[in-house]
């Protein structure tokens, strides 16, 4: 045995005994480490699973927002093709004797000015809202048009005033608000006094809201107007000082600077480039005229390889040299095509160009050849690599493929309450607009009702459908520019887009889908009766699903197609509209349908709360007319692409697990999101042109699923902040435990299995970047990831370690 002397046979006496005695602490030390009882001392029992969890709780849902269809994962390279979107990031602002008005009917319209170093003050003014669904915006400490606090008043269809903050891309509440609508063609005095982290607001001669920020990202900063999917104006504004230097602003601001009116579009040359009305599908085209000098359009952000692109532009017009179409990159000619030239009537020109190099940051050109004069519209280009690929771009297939989601939802979301599904079958330049603006784009209907059920079988996932029952005027706001005739149109369109999913070809709709190219029906099963229907209240939406359910059963028996339908529950924790639909309509509903969105800091403690709201809901089912109804979360998330949004997914998803009698489906959002969208910075997969990422929900939730074991077992002890979930596989040969640690702390675990189960293999992956800020990028993909770990077996007994703030699954093998 080594000795302290036997290492250091010259030394002192006295070094000896300090040797002696650091050695002896040293091997107590390490006896202790080695025989240290566990933090976490958990049981799990191998023999007696409590339920069954079904695969669906795993599913996703895709939303048309923020690009994620249109401009993402349909691989259509071109933004704005046919040209109908026009300055829609800034809104319609003018001034008019002293009063400033915003006039486009659009959504998330804002502009901010003043000095950002305006710290504590009280901003005054007087608002009116001249049409629009909601009521107005106003912004303050606003450090520019993607980072402020404002006071929504009249938002939530109408219904409530509160205040939001936005901050590194992401948008959440702040207090709670108070309940309250806004009148159409009526002046309001608005203040709002923000000192300190105290925030006070006041409509007219009440106090509306009265709140601290603990969190402030800032403390200083502008002021700013707003609407969301409304007309307003305003007058008399004033910025006073709280420090008592006075008044720091008054009179009316400058306007945001108007660019070119399509948007994403550059006009160069010297000729004239303008949006007219004279279009082959819709309402506007683009007309060019040049005299024969440089004159034509372009567009950036493109990602090009050496490969084929086809495309076509339609044309009309005098141009006898017809138009160039030019790829280019880094300056470079790529690839170009003479198309042309044009005729009096409008028609198709196609081209297809071999890409003779690579760009990330390559243009698309249209140049007019010699002078005249022709009006463009459904611009439009795919790479071979997408159209190879059912026309989905591949990496963002492959983001969704990673994913393997067993079910999605679509088109919406909000999205899906003022849809008209016949607008988006058929051929592409047939195909009208999506009627309202939203969420930073107008869809041109690209990707419709077969391009989804081409993206489920692409990854083998289930559809569900989410009808527009008509009992909305707007999508989250967003007005609808047109609608269906009549109110009672909307049942019969629906039916018909159940047969058009569902019947065979000698049905009418069945008939149309074999036309656009799929003879047989896709069998859709799940469909949902609208969404986010709490604007129009509890009592209408009860008499849409009495309206719907019966006649989509009746239909479904008639097509030879079981159905299940889903209705929209309600937001967050409000049981009052899960009770009043449930009485009211159990015995018509298979699902009850809820929402919820988290505040990224409750990470820790948010799943166990909503947990216990799923185990009221179920309840309260099992008490009701229908005890057989199951629960959909269809949209859940915490605001955010750091860790701390991937410990909540962890945690909520071991809920999921855990109440997986009655918890069946499950489908977070958002799923996909280009990085240019300047709110909902919280989406699974995230990209631009050139690539994507994935955050870290999108690394948990796949690694739970990767993992995922059918059988829920038992688990007893102490979790001691921790939340640990045990399953198993069907054959019972492999057992597997989710842990999430979300404490600052390590935790040592300690687990044993109980029953006939013998663990002879174990192996841990753990997630733990080490910082609750920690994120993926396009620069760096990876930085949040799984990584190998070590598991221990002594028997049946496995043994590892969480590091603080940390997600791992455990795998044993018999």
């Amino acid at each position: 045995m080594n000795t302290p002397w036997n290492l250091t046979p010259n030394a002192s006496p006295s070094l000896k005994r300090r040797l002696l005695r650091a050695w002896i602490v040293l091997g107590v030390a390490s006896v202790v480490a080695l025989g240290a009882a566990p933090d976490v001392r958990l049981t799990v029992d191998a023999d007696h699973p409590s339920h069954a969890i079904n695969p669906q709780v795993y599913g996703h849902f895709l939303e048309h927002i923020y690009h994620s269809a249109n401009g993402g994962l349909w691989g259509e390279m071109v933004w704005n093709r046919s040209f109908e979107l026009s300055r829609t990031g800034i809104g319609d602002w003018s001034l008019a004797d002293g009063e400033i008005l915003q006039s486009a009917l659009i959504t998330d319209v804002n502009f901010v000015f003043g000095v950002d170093s305006w710290k504590d003050y009280e901003f005054t003014l007087q608002a009116r809202k001249d049409g629009g669904a909601e009521g107005f915006l106003v912004l303050f400490r606003a450090q520019d048009s993607d980072s402020f606090y404002w006071l929504n008043i009249g938002g939530w269809g109408n219904t409530r005033h509160a205040i939001e903050k936005e901050s590194d891309g992401a948008r959440r509440g702040l207090g709670g608000g108070s309940n309250g609508r806004i009148e159409t063609g009526r002046w309001y005095d608005v203040r709002v006094r923000c000192q300190g982290d105290h925030i006070q607001c006041w409509l007219g001669p009440d106090q509306i809201i009265d709140v601290r920020d603990e969190n402030a990202p800032y403390l200083t900063g502008m002021i700013g107007l707003g609407t969301w999917g409304t007309q307003a104006r305003y007058r008399n504004l004033k910025v006073t000082s709280l420090d008592g230097s006075g008044e720091l602003f008054s009179g009316l601001p400058g306007l945001p600077v108007r660019g070119f009116e399509a948007d994403f579009w550059t006009p160069f040359g010297s000729g004239g480039a303008e949006r007219v009305k004279d279009a082959v599908n819709n309402d506007y085209s683009l007309r060019l005229t040049g005299d024969g000098s440089s004159t034509g359009i372009e567009q950036g952000s493109f990602r090009f390889i050496p490969q084929r692109y086809e495309g076509s532009v339609w044309m009309k017009g005098s141009l006898p040299a017809g138009l160039k179409l030019e790829l280019l990159g880094a300056g470079t000619v790529l690839g170009e095509e003479v198309l042309g030239p044009p005729t009096d009537d409008w028609a198709e020109y196609p081209f297809r160009i071999d890409s003779r190099g690579g760009s990330l940051d390559g243009s698309l050109r249209l140049t007019l050849l010699g002078p005249g004069s022709v009006k463009l519209d459904q611009v439009n280009m795919m790479g071979q690599d997408a159209l190879g690929n059912d026309g989905l771009r591949p990496d963002l297939l492959e983001a969704v493929r990673g994913l393997r989601p067993p079910i999605i939802r679509w088109p919406g979301g909000c999205f899906a309450s003022v849809y008209l599904w016949k607008d988006a079958v058929g051929p592409q330049h047939q195909r009208r607009i999506y009627p309202a603006y939203m969420w930073e784009d107008q869809d041109i209907n690209s990707f419709g009702t077969d391009e989804y059920m081409r993206l489920c079988h692409q990854t083998g996932a289930e559809p569900l459908l989410v009808i527009n029952t008509g009992v909305l005027q707007a999508g989250c706001g967003a007005p609808a520019q047109f609608r269906l005739p009549a109110e009672g149109d909307y049942l019969p369109y629906a039916l018909e887009w159940m047969e058009y999913c569902n019947g065979d070809i000698s049905t009418p709709m069945g008939a149309l889908r074999a036309a656009n190219g799929h003879p047989e029906p896709y069998g859709v099963v799940y469909w949902e009766l609208d969404n986010e229907t709490w604007a129009a209240g509890v009592e209408a939406y009860i008499a849409k699903v009495r309206e719907f359910a019966p006649a989509m059963r009746d239909k479904a028996a008639e097509l030879g197609t079981p159905i299940k339908l889903l209705a929209c529950g309600g937001n967050g924790f409000d049981m009052r509209w899960n009770r009043s639909l449930i009485d009211a309509c159990a015995p018509l509903m298979d699902y009850i349908s809820i929402h919820h969105y988290e505040n990224p800091d409750n990470f820790a403690t948010a799943p166990d709360r909503y947990e216990r709201l799923l185990i009221e809901l179920a309840d309260y089912i099992a008490r009701s007319d229908n005890p057989e109804m199951d629960i959909y979360n269809s949209e859940w998330n915490a605001q955010s692409t750091d860790w701390r949004t991937g410990l909540y997914a962890g945690g909520l998803l071991n809920a999921y697990e855990r109440q997986g009698k009655k918890f069946t489906l499950g489908g977070p959002a958002l799923f996909l999101r280009h990085t240019s969208a300047g709110a909902w910075d919280n989406a699974f997969i995230n990209f631009d042109h050139t690539g994507w990422f994935p955050a870290p929900n999108y690394v948990v939730m796949k690694l739970w699923w990767d993992n995922f074991a059918p059988q829920f077992l038992p688990v007893t002890g102490d979790q001691r902040g921790c939340n640990v979930v045990g399953t198993r596989t069907e054959s019972g040969g492999i057992v597997v435990l989710k842990a999430v640690n979300p404490t600052d702390g390590p935790k040592s675990v300690e687990v044993t299995v109980v029953g006939g189960f013998l663990p002879r293999e174990a192996s841990l992956e753990v997630v733990a970047p080490g910082s609750l800020r920690a994120r993926n990028t396009l620069a760096e993909p990876a930085a949040v990831r799984p990584v190998a770990g070590v598991a221990r077996l002594t028997g049946k007994r496995a043994q590892f370690e969480l590091p603080a703030y940390s997600a791992a699954v455990v795998r044993l093998r018999q």
